[in-house]
């Protein structure tokens, strides 16, 4: 051990730090009361202590007294954990609260573009769900309509194979063809809607003439070439009391039967007309008749009085010609023909010379039928019943088949 002689030795080997008092000096002075008047204040000490510059110290200094300094170190504590009054968090994206409970909502450009994807996402699948379901009633139905056919087709095939085996049963033969075994067809004659036993007039020609036409022509024309005196072209005809039908139309109708009915007994028929829109005057149609030189030149008109009691037909013939003398009784024949096979009274034959599609006509067999009343509504309800013209062309046919041929 170190005597005290050696301390002050030991001491004055060290080199003092300026301005800072030697710690050991100080204790030894608090310790010798006797060797200084004046007493060491600690907090003086504590003072020059915090005024020593060393790397570690802080550079607040501690309090001079023990609570100030338990006060200090607490406050720099806080000081340190608190953030600084001007220090500001780190910026980020802005964010907006709702109302909802404080969470954050995102960007509305943002939101809109996925509200607008969504819209598009729904609408698509709707439309895909419906073409779905369209495709599926379509082919629902079609399956049904189809096993529908199946069915009936196999209900028909089931029936049909009993049949041909009971009807062909007896005809097979050792071909096991049923052609080699049927006899051979016959030819069947072609179907008409005439009555059959008509007489033959194969070799006979006849000229028809359906009176009037669509529209009148009251242009003059010279009656004939032995008279003098002039007509209209082609009148008006007569129009139907009930029907409203104009006499034109009903004589061309009977008139194209009269010819489809001569033809089928071998007969050479020609029309003055074929249809309702024409212009062909009585001399006109008289010189076409002469031109082909018929057997028989039939005029097929209607009739009309002042008394809708009146009824039945009629037959004209000319007054002068080369037929003159034979043709009213000829005309008598023709009317009897008729009132035979139709059950309507004849009114007899009379010779005239006031027509001039007959004056005209007057080196053939002119003969003008006056078929019936359209002022009697009895008459008029037969001359449009088809089967009282059938009745009307096996009269005409009968009589042609009794005159002579050129």
């Amino acid at each position: 051990m170190n005597s005290a002689e050696d301390r002050p030795n030991q001491g004055a080997e060290r080199k003092p730090i300026k301005g800072v008092p030697d710690l050991s000096d100080l204790m030894n002075q608090g310790n010798k009361t006797t060797e200084s008047s004046e007493a060491v204040d600690l907090s003086s000490l504590m003072s020059e202590i915090r005024r020593v510059p060393t790397a570690g110290a802080p550079k607040s200094l501690a309090p001079s007294h023990p609570q100030e300094t338990q006060k200090a170190v607490q406050q720099e504590t806080t000081e340190m954990r608190r953030p600084a009054a001007n220090a500001r968090p780190a910026q980020s994206a802005p964010v907006r609260k709702n109302t909802n409970g404080g969470r954050r909502l995102r960007d509305p450009k943002l939101e809109a573009r996925r509200r607008r994807v969504s819209i598009i996402l729904a609408t698509t699948i709707i439309l895909v769900i419906a073409a779905i379901g369209t495709g599926i009633f379509y082919a629902v139905s079609h399956l049904m309509s189809k096993s529908k056919d199946t069915s009936v087709t196999s209900s028909m095939s089931s029936v049909a194979p009993s049949t041909s085996q009971t009807t062909t049963a007896p005809e097979l033969s050792e071909s096991t063809t049923t052609e080699t075994t049927l006899p051979e067809a016959t030819p069947t004659p072609e179907a008409t809607p005439f009555p059959a036993g008509g007489s033959s007039l194969t070799g006979y020609c006849v000229v028809i003439d359906p009176g009037h036409q669509e529209t009148a022509n009251k242009d003059p024309e010279v009656m004939s070439s032995a008279m003098g005196g002039s007509k209209d072209k082609s009148a008006q005809g007569y129009v139907g009391t009930v029907s409203g039908k104009d006499e034109s139309e009903i004589n061309l109708e009977t008139a194209l039967l009269l010819k489809e009915y001569l033809e089928s007994l071998g007969c050479k028929v020609y029309l003055t007309r074929e249809t309702n829109d024409v212009d062909i005057s009585n001399k006109e149609r008289a010189e076409f008749a002469v031109q082909h030189d018929p057997d028989v030149f039939i005029r097929l008109y209607c009739n009309a009085a002042n008394d809708s009691k009146t009824s039945g037909s009629e037959v004209i013939v000319p007054s002068s010609g080369k037929y003159a003398q034979q043709l009213p009784a000829w005309g008598e024949k023709l009317g009897k023909a008729l009132e035979s096979y139709t059950g309507s009274a004849f009114g007899g034959c009379k010779a005239s010379g006031n027509y001039t599609g007959l004056n005209w006509a007057s080196e053939v067999p002119s003969f003008m039928i006056r078929m019936g009343y359209l002022t009697n509504s009895d008459d008029e309800a037969n001359l449009l019943d088809e089967e009282y013209r059938y009745k009307e062309c096996q009269a005409i046919a009968e009589f042609i088949s009794g005159m002579e041929k050129h």
